[in-house]
């Protein structure tokens, strides 16, 4: 008997040498999705009342009057309190829109009001949550300002926009480029009613000179910096696997950047093979580097880029406007202290609320923002455009205008999640859906065009994550009908079963 166990126990201890232990992945974080309503989260005592704050924000290059509508919450006492999530405001302007903006960028609800047209402008906002609020009301009036009534700014290196206010409702406004002795040359000449032009000629990192003359009113000099010529990036970056990565800059949220292990993600990465990150960095006009997340989102640019996986910008737009597009044009030219830079811009374009509009007017942003982004940072960036997915919403190019997207972008990324948005939940179904979305994706686009798979991963629904074995197959699927690679949404939801199918699938 004893001289058979030592040979057994080699033979175990071979075994185990030969078989290490199980790769440590991150665990995924904590997160409110999908909940419908999230709970209410105050700093301090919950609201009792509110206020309105209105405070102009100038004349933007849109041609555009904008102000700034902030909600001042109050608790019982009088003191001002602050909602960390949670919130439902309503916000109406008239004349004029308003869009809500993120609770991060002005510290709690907020909007911002835009006019073409001089006089008073009443504003309404309507509190649904937290309940038994009401509804407050403020106004405002354009005339009064002491702003400058036409300005310009760049975009991008190639593009820069020259807006006026009001807009001009007779005649016709002409705009001059001036050069450096003075000397004016006609641009462009626009018929009433007009209130912005972009010179698409622009020379990167000089000074762009203008004289706007308008009906009625003495001609106003203007000048633009141009910023410098953009890094090229490549499609290359995104060839292979890939995944989504979003944070919060508030320290309290779900997704926090305090909660972002940056070793662990990077390590992940590297086990899993990923070839680039997708990380947002822009929501609208609002910045997600916030100074206190700022050296955190530096070093996890600067450990993926150091292992060689790129780090793509995840822009959301939610506007056409100058300061939506600039932001991602700022995307585009990040780069860390350390020297890592962003390896083009992959663009959200999606419907409702939250992102593009709905309707004709969110029909025709979502047409023609990629046009003017492609203008404004030219040919050599990198433009992925994420997209909704037409067969899975059972979309068309009457729902949707994929051909003139794929017209700018170099990628499209139908965002194909067979569980949120279908009924796949088997291998052979999600091969189905992930081989139908792309067959159908290249026939909306209407030209050839690289295709990069959105797969889900985490829990976007009630009917929870996709298995291991689904994660395989969309992988599989993705290959077999001919895309560059496949995105993972996302990063931080993506739990061991998945990340153990993301590696071990070959691309």
């Amino acid at each position: 008997m004893n001289g058979l166990r030592a040979p057994f126990a080699a033979l175990v201890l071979v075994a185990t040498a030969q078989s290490p232990a199980p790769y440590s992945w991150p665990v995924p974080l904590a997160t409110s999705a999908p909940a419908p309503q999230p709970t209410e989260l105050w700093s301090g005592a919950p609201a009792a009342s509110f206020a309105l704050d209105v405070r102009p924000l100038g004349v933007s290059p849109d041609g555009e009057a904008r102000a700034l509508v902030r909600v001042v919450l109050r608790d019982a006492g009088g003191n001002v309190v602050r909602i960390r999530r949670g919130a439902d405001f309503d916000f109406f302007a008239t004349p004029g829109t308003a869009q809500w903006q993120t609770r991060l960028r002005f510290g709690g609800p907020a909007a911002i009001v835009a006019v073409r047209d001089d006089g008073p402008v009443a504003v309404r906002v309507v509190c649904n949550r937290p309940a038994g609020l009401g509804e407050q009301r403020a106004a405002f009036d354009s005339r009064g300002w002491r702003v400058a009534r036409v300005v310009a700014a760049a975009v991008g290196p190639h593009l820069v926009r020259i807006g006026w206010f009001p807009r001009a409702r007779t005649g016709a406004v002409r705009v001059y480029r001036v050069d450096a002795r003075g000397r004016r040359t006609l641009a462009a000449m626009l018929a009433a009613p007009a209130s912005s032009w972009d010179d698409r000629v622009v020379e990167p990192g000089r000074v762009a000179r203008y004289a706007v003359v308008r009906p009625r009113s003495a001609p106003a000099l203007v000048h633009a910096d141009v910023p410098p010529e953009l890094p090229p990036s490549s499609v290359d970056a995104l060839r292979g696997k890939s995944a989504w990565l979003a944070f919060s800059g508030d320290p309290l949220d779900d997704e926090s950047y305090a909660k972002l292990d940056v070793d662990a993600i990077v390590g992940a990465a590297v086990h899993a093979g990923l070839r680039s990150i997708e990380l947002r960095l822009a929501y609208g006009a609002f910045d997600e580097v916030t100074p206190e997340s700022k050296a955190t989102i530096d070093r996890l640019i600067d450990g993926l880029v150091a292992h060689h996986v790129a780090v793509i910008g995840w822009t959301v737009p939610r506007t056409p406007s100058f300061e939506d597009l600039a932001r991602d044009a700022q995307v585009a030219a990040y780069r860390t202290p350390g020297g890592s830079a962003i390896s083009g811009l992959a663009v959200d374009l999606e419907r409702g609320g939250e992102f593009l509009g709905n309707g004709p007017l969110g029909y025709a942003a979502l047409r023609d923002y990629l046009g003017v982004l492609r203008r404004a940072v030219g040919p050599r960036v990198l433009l992925v455009a994420t997209v909704e997915d037409p067969y899975l919403e059972h979309l068309d190019a009457a729902k949707f205008p994929y051909a003139a997207i794929a017209r700018d972008a170099d990628v499209l990324q139908p965002m194909t999640y067979w569980r949120m948005l279908g009924a796949a939940d088997s291998p052979a179904a999600v091969r189905a859906a992930v081989g139908e979305s792309i067959g159908l994706v290249r026939r909306l686009a209407g030209r050839p065009i690289p295709i990069d798979v959105g797969a889900q991963t985490g829990v976007l629904s009630k009917r929870g994550a996709p298995s291991g074995d689904e994660v395989g197959a969309a992988v599989e699927a993705s290959r077999r009908s001919g895309a560059i690679g496949i995105a993972f949404y996302d990063l931080t939801g993506t739990g061991p079963e998945q990340w153990d199918a993301i590696a071990r699938a070959a691309w």
